[in-house]
């Protein structure tokens, strides 16, 4: 398993993208967001995706700027966004909730009608470091998740991010889906050959499911289970449905079951609206002080904050590098070959 240097796997990404030829500024976009994916420990949103993007890329790229605005309001917009690439989209479009939320005290942008917008603990803190609170919310995923008390796929992982900022270091951020695990995971997975953990996957008879080939294999058979599994799955079975009935509609990508879902909803809050910013972000430092200074149970380093894992992963990938499993590398290397794109000795 190949270990290579962040701005290696960085300027890789970037010179494989622009291959493509789609616009250098989105393909840099696309690039810096799965490679930082990787950096900050989330392989499952990291490069094993770009091999899967190149296709669409090359055949029919879509630019942000040919999207629709269907709706415009002083703190708010509803926007199709005429097949444009996810991330980009989302990552273009968070400008615009900023605009408005300086103006309006709330920026609310609608999205509809875009691709996989990938990991989407990347979009808030942009947010956060205009001194803002950030919120993006997606109806959309895979249906690959069971109900509370089913193991029929009838939910989507239906993810949610927030971002505040902080005096002390990056903003703080929450990344998750309202599934026990993203579905990225499930195929890290099956891509390294390792066993499903029990609390993952779900069968029809209620038995946890270890066995990672059976997810694609058996779709009528094998779910993933939602936030709380067997025992309080309730909690993010209700919330799922509760972000679908939301974003939904106001997105007008409708709800899974309906229209179909795919709609993003991202969300700016300008605390200068509410409060000094500077007292914002000391509350901010003592509610992190506060709740990291418990005790940590036998086991446990020390308590964190909502991504303080990640930065501390960030510094350790920096210095160490980043693993990539053979399968994901050999794959990115042939789709190197085919752009004509050398691969870094590594």
């Amino acid at each position: 398993m190949p270990v290579v240097p962040f701005d290696k796997l960085n300027c890789l990404s970037r010179e494989i993208f622009e291959a493509t030829g789609i616009p250098a500024e989105d393909a840099h976009i696309l690039a810096d967001h799965l490679t930082t994916s990787n950096l900050l420990g989330h392989d499952s949103h990291g490069v094993w995706f770009m091999p899967r993007y190149v296709p669409s890329l090359q055949e029919d790229y879509r630019p942000w700027e040919d999207h629709i605005v269907v709706a415009d309001r002083p703190g708010f917009a509803q926007i199709d966004g005429n097949g444009a690439n996810g991330i980009v989209a989302v990552t273009k479009a968070l400008s615009l909730a900023v605009e408005k939320a300086r103006s309006a005290t709330i920026g609310m942008i609608a999205l509809r009608n875009v691709s996989h917008i990938g990991r989407l603990g990347d979009f808030p803190p942009r947010i956060a470091e205009q001194g803002m609170i950030g919120m993006v919310g997606l109806n959309g995923g895979g249906e690959f998740v069971a109900p509370y008390g089913s193991a029929d796929r009838r939910l989507r992982p239906e993810p949610i991010s927030f971002a505040v900022p902080r005096e002390k270091g990056p903003p703080l951020m929450l990344d998750m889906t309202l599934s026990v695990v993203a579905g990225g995971k499930v195929e890290q997975k099956i891509e390294r050959g390792e066993p499903m953990p029990d609390g993952w996957l779900i069968d029809q008879q209620g038995r946890y499911v270890n066995d990672g080939s059976r997810y694609h294999a058996e779709p009528d058979q094998v779910a993933v289970l939602p936030l709380g599994g067997l025992q309080f799955g309730h909690k993010g079975h209700g919330l799922a449905m509760m972000i679908e009935m939301i974003i939904g509609p106001l997105s007008n990508a409708g709800c899974t079951g309906g229209k179909g879902g795919g709609g993003i909803l991202i969300a700016a809050l300008d605390i200068e609206a509410f409060m000094d910013p500077a007292d914002y972000r000391a509350e901010i430092e003592a509610h992190v002080a506060y709740v990291g200074s418990a005790k940590p149970l036998p086991g446990f380093e020390r308590v964190y904050a909502p991504g303080e894992i990640e930065e501390d992963v960030r510094q350790q990938r920096l210095a160490e590098g980043i693993y990539i499993p053979d399968k994901t590398w050999n794959t990115i290397t042939e789709t190197a070959a085919g752009l004509g794109v050398e691969m870094p000795v590594v």
